[in-house]
């Protein structure tokens, strides 16, 4: 027997609330104007807004601007070894953060972890752009998709790869 026990508490609310925002930035929705509208209106219905003690005023999302959150359309995706491609141009978004690690297999048989392109080109002792061009070329998003460069094997490892329903 499955039981689904909804949240009642105000912490509870805003938990649920929080789930809308992370989806719209997971996808992308939010590179919408209208959708980072949004975003801040209903995050000044969370926390501290909510409790009784607040005394200013609260503008809460209508039930359509929620479905409009709920259900914006997304502008990247999300591929297999984390990276994102804009859904667009198919071209692979650039981040400051990245959901994937560098792994390389040099020719010793070591393996290293790196956490960015920077510190895997350095590992390797290429060139930045030279790995960054050398992994875009391979197929985009395929598990396992690995590239050979100096006698070393570099691949992507997803760190951080959800589902969203």
């Amino acid at each position: 027997m499955v039981w689904d026990l909804g949240f009642i508490t105000k912490k509870g609310k805003d938990f649920l609330d929080f789930k809308i925002i992370c989806k719209a930035v997971y996808t992308g929705a939010y590179y919408r104007q209208e959708i980072k509208s949004l975003i801040l209106k209903l995050s000044y219905t969370m926390n501290n807004f909510r409790l009784s003690s607040y005394s200013g005023s609260l503008e809460s999302l209508s039930q359509d601007e929620r479905d409009l959150l709920i259900n914006a359309r997304p502008t990247i995706e999300h591929l297999n070894d984390g990276c994102q491609r804009d859904i667009v141009t198919k071209k692979v978004v650039r981040r400051r953060s990245s959901s994937c690690v560098y792994e390389i297999i040099k020719p010793s048989g070591e393996v290293l972890i790196k956490p960015n392109l920077a510190e895997a080109a350095k590992a390797v002792g290429t060139g930045f752009n030279t790995l960054k061009r050398r992994l875009e070329n391979n197929v985009e998003g395929l598990e396992g998709q690995k590239v050979e460069l100096k006698g070393h094997t570099i691949k992507r490892i997803p760190v951080f790869y959800p589902k969203v329903k």
